[in-house]
C-alpha cells in the first residue's frame, strides 16, 4: 500500500463505552460515590436516575460502564 491510497473500511465497530470494576471509596450520597479504577485513578461514580438503586457500600467493588471520551466519570451497572 502506498503512503498516498485511501485506507481501507474499518471492518468493526469502534466501542463508544467500555466496562470495567472499580472500589468505592466513599459514598457522597444514595446514587454518588467516589471509586477508584484499577488503574489508581478516582473517579466519580453514580447509579442512573432512571435505574433501580441498589446499595453502595464503601469497600465493595461493583461494575460500571465509562464513555471512551470521558475517564472522569462512571456509571455503576452492579455488583
Amino acid at each position: 500500500m502506498s503512503p498516498h491510497s485511501p485506507l481501507p473500511p474499518l471492518t468493526f465497530d469502534i466501542p463508544d463505552k467500555v466496562e470495567t470494576d472499580v472500589t468505592i471509596q466513599n459514598v457522597l450520597c444514595d446514587r454518588t460515590c467516589h471509586a477508584t479504577l484499577p488503574n489508581g485513578k478516582v473517579v466519580l461514580a453514580f447509579i442512573d436516575a432512571h435505574k433501580p438503586r441498589f446499595p453502595l457500600v464503601e469497600g465493595a467493588v461493583m461494575r460500571v460502564r465509562m464513555d471512551v471520551a470521558d475517564f472522569s466519570r462512571a456509571e455503576l451497572i452492579g455488583g
